[in-house]
């Protein structure tokens, strides 16, 4: 297990490209949590955490804490994925690795565009 990282490490090192593209996507993530955890305002009042178009209701609430899950969901996103591209440039697929690193910047913009949405609505 420590040989396989340690190779992987080396592998990925190696190129300047992808270990570019690793090392912004982790930072990405590290500030959308940084600023979901900013974002945040402890509340006795119940906030709008939800918003659909389906149902009875439009707007969901819930206590201010379920806003956590936003922090925890980009500290997810950026393991999950790391580890993905490192597997695929582990055996060899470069290419792959590095399209599943723009689409996962992709994914990380869009939760990026809808944590604000629901940050506007939560805290009126």
């Amino acid at each position: 297990m420590k040989t396989n990282f340690i190779t992987s490490l080396k592998l990925i090192l190696a190129d300047r490209l992808m270990t570019t593209l690793l090392g912004v996507f982790i930072l990405a993530c590290i500030a959308y949590c940084i600023y979901v955890g900013v974002s945040l305002r402890p509340s006795d009042l119940q906030v709008a955490v939800h918003y659909t178009a389906f149902g009875g209701t439009n707007f969901y609430r819930q206590k201010w804490y379920y806003l956590i899950s936003f922090i925890m969901f980009g500290l997810i996103l950026a393991a999950i994925h790391v580890i993905l591209i490192v597997k695929l440039y582990v055996q060899e697929r470069r290419q792959i690795a590095i399209l599943f690193t723009c689409l996962s910047f992709l994914l990380l913009l869009i939760a990026w565009v809808m944590t604000n949405s629901v940050l506007k609505i939560a805290f009126l």
